[in-house]
């Protein structure tokens, strides 16, 4: 079975909050499309409290099998941190939950069938955060800490995938500032210092094309970062969610030219 790091095109998804319905039909657009390997980027959300889980996972992972297809996904901030790291960490690198799903790491690190190199930092800080409640919807783990940035080291990377979002992105920032009336002061600085953090390891492997999900609004614009020998110019996308089949939350990535087919899943399906 095609893999993360041997597949020529993979298909990528927003968040997806546990919505089986929604994977499944994701899925078979890209199944269509002859695309064997699937990566969400964050809120998995699939692992969660509640006592059917284990069981949407191994329906998941059955119907994905059927259709020949792989699923691998970066955490969010809205995943059971408890019960995620109870699955070992591979000698590959990845936390296997199925045969055909796998958790990747904060600081993973792999080389693609093209020979570029993709990283992974997922997590990123709740802004309802004060809303939540610790072990059963919010856990601490969900922030990137120090131990994540050393582990994903300083080495360029062609590719990052992750949940948050860099800073000094334009159609981002714009868009924060007009819902900040939506949450507390707290949860506002609670989320900015975890998207910080996130920024910093970005800088740290100063990738060609980011791609991440979070805020459930697309954004795709290249910006420029840092100057004179620290410049470099990155692709930010980020994807929308699971539920309006109207919003892009879903593409397919080209692994050699890094081309990306963004799609609504109302008018692929």
């Amino acid at each position: 079975m095609e893999s993360l790091s041997t597949a020529e095109r993979i298909g990528i998804l927003g968040d997806v909050h546990g919505d089986l319905d929604h994977v499944l039909r994701v899925s078979g657009a890209m199944s269509t499309r002859d695309i064997r390997i699937l990566l969400v980027l964050g809120d998995f959300g699939f692992i969660w409290p509640g006592a059917n889980w284990d069981n949407v996972v191994a329906k998941l992972s059955k119907r994905l099998l059927a259709r020949g297809q792989s699923l691998f996904f970066v955490d969010g901030n809205h995943e059971d941190f408890s019960r995620l790291y109870r699955f070992p960490i591979g000698p590959d690198g990845l936390r296997w939950i199925r045969p055909n799903i796998a958790h990747i790491p904060r600081g993973y690190r792999t080389r693609l069938a093209s020979g570029r190199t993709l990283a992974a930092l997922g997590g990123a800080n709740s802004v309802d955060v004060e809303y939540r409640r610790e072990g059963s919807s919010w856990w601490p783990q969900e922030s990137i800490t120090e131990a994540d940035l050393d582990a994903v080291g300083d080495e360029p990377a062609d590719l990052l995938v992750g949940h948050d979002a860099p800073l000094n992105l334009p159609g981002l920032d714009r868009r924060l500032a007009q819902t900040a009336d939506e949450w507390s002061s707290a949860g506002r600085e609670y989320a900015a210092a975890g998207r910080r953090m996130f920024h910093r390891g970005f800088l740290q492997l100063r990738p060609a094309l980011y791609l991440g999900g979070h805020y459930h609004h697309h954004i795709d614009e290249t910006v420029v970062y840092g100057a004179g020998d620290d410049r470099f110019e990155s692709r930010v996308v980020l994807l929308d969610k699971n539920g309006d089949p109207t919003i892009i939350s879903q593409g397919i990535l080209n692994v050699t030219t890094f081309n990306l087919d963004l799609f609504c899943l109302a008018n692929r399906t």
